[in-house]
């Protein structure tokens, strides 16, 4: 190190998520989210679980967005539907870009349930998306919610503010703390894999990121308290072994054992699991020029 310089000087902070991103990725038996919620009935558990529980966290959402009648919202891991499902009747147009089967199947299903003409399902990973092919730019508000988790986070951010339209807003949304399943899977992985598991990126490396790549985000710090409610332990370990890819008896065993330790019985005898965190919302608007 020269004089002058500093610890940090010179650091290449797409690197570092990129290098972060492949440490969680190389943990045995780790399962992406495209292939977790491929499987059908892994997304309805999803969807069922998260449709009350989201609901503050969806509400704040909505309420820091722009809506409008005529504006076009593009939605980048929209799993279930989770904000496409309250924003479409508030705008013109929601395109939805979901790359896992099963929850485009249960997305599906809601449009055509509650007759949703607006929202347009497109089933891609953001990082195989042709802009000109699949999206028809551009778009008043890009979101991304929990779904950036590109390894090449560079490009990623660069596509997502090319399909804004002039002064549209680019929002964000993604992990300070560790989540529940961070927690979890720091646990139980070396017992259940034989490998150690290190959680992905945070959103202070978001934020760096951004700012390498010439963009002047915003940042705002929120809070959100995850419950989940079952009405049994079996049904607790049913929800939770996709995730920690738990096959066999032995590691539901292992997973019993560590959701008894942070469970708390509910008032009418379910059992909650309660996870509080913060995440941050780090959002730009696209150049007029």
């Amino acid at each position: 190190m020269t004089d002058g310089d500093c610890p940090a000087d010179g650091i290449d902070w797409v690197e570092v998520w990129r290098c972060r991103q492949q440490r969680q990725r190389t943990a045995r038996n780790y399962i992406d989210g495209r292939h977790l919620w491929s499987r059908e009935e892994n997304a309805r558990r999803y969807d069922a679980s998260s449709r009350d529980e989201y609901g503050p966290r969806v509400t704040e959402t909505i309420a820091g967005l722009p809506l409008s009648p005529s504006a076009r919202v593009l939605d980048i891991g929209s799993g279930p539907g989770t904000l496409a499902l309250p924003i479409a009747p508030r705008v013109r147009e929601v395109v939805a870009v979901e790359p896992a089967k099963g929850m485009t199947a249960v997305l599906a299903e809601h449009l055509e349930r509650d007759g949703i003409k607006n929202v347009r399902i497109v089933q891609k990973r953001w990082e195989d998306i042709d802009i000109v092919v699949d999206l028809d730019p551009p778009y008043e508000i890009v979101i991304a919610s929990f779904s950036v988790t590109m390894e090449e986070i560079d490009k990623a951010v660069r596509k997502m503010d090319a399909v804004a339209a002039p002064g549209g807003m680019i929002a964000l949304y993604w992990f300070l703390d560790p989540s529940f399943y961070d927690l979890a899977s720091e646990a139980l992985w070396p017992e259940l894999h034989d490998s150690p598991y290190r959680g992905g990126p945070r959103a202070d490396l978001l934020f760096l990121i951004l700012v390498q790549l010439g963009f002047l985000p915003r940042v705002e710090v929120l809070e959100f308290e995850r419950t989940y409610r079952f009405a049994t332990m079996d049904e607790a370990i049913e929800h939770f072994a996709p995730h920690f890819s738990i096959e066999d008896e032995r590691g539901r065993g292992l997973l019993r054992s560590y959701l008894e330790g942070v469970a708390r019985p509910g008032t009418g005898g379910e059992i909650v699991l309660s996870h509080p965190s913060r995440y941050a919302r780090v959002w730009w608007q696209k150049s007029r020029v």
